[in-house]
């Protein structure tokens, strides 16, 4: 059994327990999907970058024929050739 109210709570839910506490995770899967965890929103969207907020900062991912495929509250689903997905470094 779990002593950690959050840690219970990430367990329920079935998400890491940085998104729950303000954090973002993404995960590459091939180069053709990222899942994104703990966005804040999209910031730009094109079928070459899709930009989301997270934390204090901006994650961009990069490719060509860019889809969303699923875009949820802090959880989004991005398709196509992925090229790269980075953060950009002015988080203060």
């Amino acid at each position: 059994m779990n002593d950690s109210f959050n840690e219970s709570i990430s367990e329920i839910c079935g998400l890491e327990l940085a998104t729950l506490i303000g954090s973002y995770k993404y995960s590459v899967f091939g180069n053709s999907t990222v899942v994104i965890e703990g966005h804040k929103g999209i910031v730009g969207y094109s079928d070459e970058v899709v930009s989301f907020a997270v934390s204090k900062t901006v994650l961009n991912v990069e490719g060509t024929n860019l889809r969303i495929r699923c875009l949820e509250k802090r959880f989004a689903v991005v398709t196509g050739n992925i090229r790269q997905v980075g953060v950009l470094n002015d988080e203060k």
